[in-house]
C-alpha cells in the first residue's frame, strides 16, 4: 500500500508539473515569438546589406583594373 501513496505522489507532481509547463509556455510564448521575428528582421537586413556591399565592390575593383 505504501508503493501505490509513494506512486501517487509522484504522479501528482508530475501532472502538476505539466500544468505549470504548459502555462509557462503559453505566457512566454508571444514574447519568444516577437523576439525571434526581430532577430530574423535584423538578420535579413544584415545580410541584404552584406551583399549589396560585395556587389558595389566587386564593380569597383573591376574598374580598377
Amino acid at each position: 500500500m505504501q508503493y501505490a501513496k509513494a506512486l501517487g505522489a509522484v504522479a501528482a507532481v508530475g501532472a502538476v508539473g505539466v500544468f505549470l509547463l504548459k502555462l509557462l509556455v503559453a505566457a512566454l510564448a508571444p514574447m519568444v515569438i516577437s523576439v525571434l521575428t526581430k532577430a530574423l528582421m535584423i538578420g535579413l537586413a544584415v545580410a541584404a546589406a552584406f551583399f549589396l556591399y560585395r556587389m558595389f565592390r566587386r564593380r569597383r575593383d573591376e574598374m580598377e583594373v
